[in-house]
């Protein structure tokens, strides 16, 4: 899942491990930047509980704003296509 705001780029993504946790990442690439800036990579044992981390570093990233559907960052699991 891909947000673009100003000069960023947002990667969201959601994806369950080999480990059974489910990680979530919030990723940011800007044009005047080298590197990507990494606002979070956590792992969480449930869905519902990556979801809500989601959307609370996307609040604390951007308070005025309401947080997307994070839903949509769900990758597929690695075995199937």
């Amino acid at each position: 899942m891909l947000i673009r705001k100003d000069d960023s780029e947002f990667e969201i993504l959601i994806r369950l491990t080999d480990e059974g946790e489910w990680e979530g990442r919030i990723i940011e690439y800007n044009v005047t930047r080298l590197m990507p800036i990494p606002h979070l990579q956590h792992s969480w044992v449930s869905l519902d509980a990556a979801l809500a981390g989601l959307t609370r570093r996307w609040q604390r990233l951007f308070p005025d704003e309401k947080p997307p559907d994070f839903r949509d960052a769900i990758q597929p699991e690695s075995g199937h296509p």
